[in-house]
């Protein structure tokens, strides 16, 4: 039976002995999986490992974890996808959030658009969605929450990243996707998706202005959260 996976914000190496007093930790240890003294864990904290241990010693107050292995991470992909959703309803874009992470995407960047009907999120809870899909998921590194910010500084942000990159946007009644998909050569990839009004005009011109190709996922017209979820699909399990 496989352990169960935990993120934890703490340096992570085979032979430690870790002292663990993070109180959600403690109590998803004691209250919710009724662990116990000698119960085996798996622990990872973003830096692209995964270690095993088991419990020295659990309380309510503290933990003691005795790490005695590293796994062999097989499941990374090769892509980097960051997601640029457009604000949209608080509850649909931690959908997007929880299922996209599950899928692999690396990072999110939330977009406030013209016809955002929400300006603000909650960046912490968005955060926290995101470690438990990874926890979920098997994936050793959580992807990052941005802040809101414009179309045009979120194009120059993922510009600026490192290595090569490409980005879509998609957009009802451009180019099919499945044609746009069979020239992606790039390790990263940006994709962006609009609020549910979709672009505008003037950012179709900033799309086009930054060389952003637009695609279609095809005739139907999708919620902007299923969009979302698609494209991050035929992307990266393709």
């Amino acid at each position: 039976m496989r352990s169960h996976r935990f993120y934890i914000d703490q340096k992570l190496e085979k032979g430690a002995v870790m002292r663990v007093q993070n109180e959600d930790l403690l109590h998803q240890w004691l209250k919710v999986f009724r662990m116990s003294v000698l119960d085996r864990v798996v622990l990872f904290n973003g830096d692209g490992r995964e270690f095993e241990g088991f419990f020295e010693m659990l309380s309510k107050k503290e933990a003691t974890v005795v790490i005695d292995k590293e796994n062999t991470i097989k499941n990374t992909l090769k892509t980097e996808l960051h997601i640029f959703q457009a604000v949209i309803k608080k509850d649909h874009f931690e959908l997007v959030v929880e299922k996209c992470t599950e899928i692999g995407a690396s990072a999110f960047h939330p977009i406030v658009a013209e016809r955002s009907e929400k300006k603000d999120l909650n960046s912490e809870r968005l955060k926290k969605i995101a470690i438990e899909s990874s926890e979920q998921s098997g994936k050793v590194r959580v992807p990052e929450i941005f802040e809101p910010t414009s179309l045009e500084i979120a194009i120059k942000d993922f510009d600026g990243l490192p290595g090569q990159g490409e980005m879509l946007a998609l957009d009802f009644g451009a180019e099919s996707f499945s044609k746009a998909f069979e020239k992606l050569s790039a390790p990263r990839i940006g994709i962006f998706i609009g609020p549910e009004g979709g672009w505008t005009d003037a950012e179709r011109e900033v799309f086009k202005k930054n060389k952003v190709k637009c695609i279609s996922l095809g005739p139907q017209i999708l919620r902007a959260e299923t969009a979302a979820i698609a494209a991050s699909s035929l992307i990266l399990l393709s």
